[in-house]
């Protein structure tokens, strides 16, 4: 085999053998540091982090066909819920439109607004048309998703 020939041949063995350990070492640092966690590791994660910064009022996914039972939302002064990227909570469900609602803080108080949604929200399986004071425990309805709030 002419010189030449061998090694171009030495040339592409050693790329491939190059992209083979680049490709075993990317597998390797994905699977050891953004595996996503498990459930309950997730969760307790969660709320350790809300302790550490000490947040008060979540949302608690009860049930949902876009969203798992048991998430965990932390709550700012304005949250807006809707189907849009655009809003601080998802919710990817047709009955849910893309600004659906509002949570807002006044003073020591949550708040929840409909913002014009074609469904509606509810609040205790009432159908909310004003602003509507929360209270821990309060089970929010928006399109199939069921959330509790907690403060």
């Amino acid at each position: 085999m002419p010189p030449a020939i061998v090694t171009l041949l030495n040339i592409v063995f050693l790329l491939l053998l190059f992209l083979f350990l680049w490709q075993t070492i990317k597998a390797i640092y994905i699977d050891i540091y953004e595996r996503p966690l498990p459930y309950s590791e997730a969760k307790e994660m969660l709320e350790r982090e809300q302790k550490k910064r000490n947040v008060g009022a979540t949302l608690e996914v009860v049930k949902g066909d876009s969203v798992s039972p048991g998430r965990i939302y932390p709550l700012s002064d304005t949250v807006t819920i809707g189907r849009s990227t655009e809003n601080e909570i998802v919710l990817r469900d047709s009955f849910v439109s893309h600004q659906h609602a509002r949570i807002l803080k006044k003073r020591d108080t949550f708040y929840i607004m409909d913002l014009n949604s074609a469904n509606g929200t509810f609040v205790e399986r009432n159908r909310i048309s004003e602003l509507t004071p929360l209270k821990s425990g309060s089970k929010i309805r928006i399109g199939k998703t069921t959330l509790r709030f907690k403060e």
